[in-house]
């Protein structure tokens, strides 16, 4: 955890306005934290923010401008964007930049590390914070903290740092940070979670809680004991009963939730089903193996259109 680590203060670029983008950005506001956004248009962002105590606050947010470097950005986006995304800041990334990724699902790595220069850093975050945005035509963002959590942070690319300089922020922000050595088990444990409740709540279009149903338990079990079986030849096992266990507590916990993938369907936009399942199949046949409860969602998903 990060408790003793003290750092002067920064300032910080934010991609993307979805609900941890804009929650990390408010976080990192109230602490004092000099925060702008990457905007399409030149133009401030006004969000107004629920707090997990219920209080309402305002918050204000510029545009990076288009001549000062970048030294600290957090791209909290949806996967399939995230290249893009590294690619349109490059010409203002500074030689020692620390880039933050945070997104579900996996296999947009292996084609961001290529674009980094030898001293650029590229940082992890996976959080299991609950926030979301109301829907509605009022004027700025309707922000909503909807759950506390916790988050784990690891490096993909850095140089030997115990702790990065922004760590301190981003646990007050997200907190309790953890700061690990080696974020994939993390990452696999959470695209576990991810391939099993995302993809069946997007097709059936029902809420988190539904999968707590009998019908759903032999599909749930199918997919868990395929996904386990992946896991061991890509080097990161699961326990099973473990990996259960945290199933049903999440589908518990997140009863009322309705899925970013689902979310992401009824609002008709893409999906992140490609990094998500269509990971998982990737990665199954790099091993000749065949998942046909997975081979099958992903199937249908494709069938219902996202």
């Amino acid at each position: 955890m990060i408790d003793s680590y003290t750092s002067t203060p920064q300032d910080w670029l934010v991609v993307g306005q979805g609900a941890i983008g804009l929650l990390t950005a408010c976080q990192l506001q109230q602490q004092g934290a000099k925060v702008r956004l990457w905007l399409r248009q030149p133009v401030s962002l006004a969000v107004h923010f629920r707090t997990l105590d219920g209080n309402s606050r305002h918050h204000r947010f510029e545009p990076w401008p288009t001549d000062q470097p970048i030294h600290t950005a957090l791209i909290a986006v949806k996967a399939y964007d995230a290249l893009s995304c590294i690619q349109q800041l490059q010409p203002l990334l500074a030689e020692d930049a620390c880039l933050i990724l945070s997104h579900n699902g996996l296999g947009t790595l292996e084609t961001i590390q290529p674009l980094l220069k030898p001293k650029q850093q590229l940082w992890f975050l996976t959080t299991t914070h609950g926030a979301y945005i109301e829907p509605g035509n009022q004027a700025g963002r309707q922000l909503v903290h909807s759950g506390a959590g916790s988050s784990v942070l690891g490096a993909i690319q850095a140089e030997s740092h115990p702790i990065p300089t922004f760590a301190n922020a981003l646990n007050t922000a997200l907190g309790p940070l953890q700061s690990v050595t080696d974020i994939l088990p993390y990452l696999w444990r959470k695209l576990l979670i991810n391939c099993l409740i995302n993809p069946l709540t997007a097709l059936h279009q029902v809420q988190n809680g539904e999968l707590a149903r009998p019908c759903f338990a032999a599909e749930l079990t199918q997919l868990l004991n395929e996904f386990c079986l992946l896991a061991e030849l890509a080097g990161y096992p699961q326990d099973k009963a473990a990996a259960w266990q945290q199933l049903q507590q999440v589908i518990t916990s997140t009863a009322r939730n309705r899925s970013s993938m689902l979310q992401d369907r009824l609002a008709g936009r893409r999906t992140e089903l490609e990094y998500i399942t269509g990971f998982v199949l990737r990665e199954a046949k790099r091993f000749e193996l065949r998942l046909p409860g997975h081979e099958q969602l992903y199937q249908l998903c494709q069938d219902a259109g996202f």
